[in-house]
């Protein structure tokens, strides 16, 4: 991101990013630090950029198909 390496989350949402940091210690300048910076760095830019809010989890989003599987 920007040129600085990052761990990269299975799906990208801010809870895989963020979830690291309440289950163990974060020490400045590693790459799990600069990794967790760089979600929260990327999701402020991204909605100055479109002007929507940023942010937002998943698990704020309720909606099920025709077969009841979460969307």
């Amino acid at each position: 991101m920007g040129g600085k390496p990052v761990l990269l989350s299975w799906s990208g949402s801010m809870f895989e990013y963020l979830m690291p940091m309440l289950v163990m210690p974060s020490y400045e300048n590693t790459l799990l630090d600069q990794t967790m910076r760089g979600a929260v760095e990327r999701q402020i830019h991204y909605g100055k950029q479109r002007g929507v809010p940023w942010g937002m989890s998943e698990s704020g989003y309720n909606v099920t198909d025709a077969h009841l599987n979460y969307q």
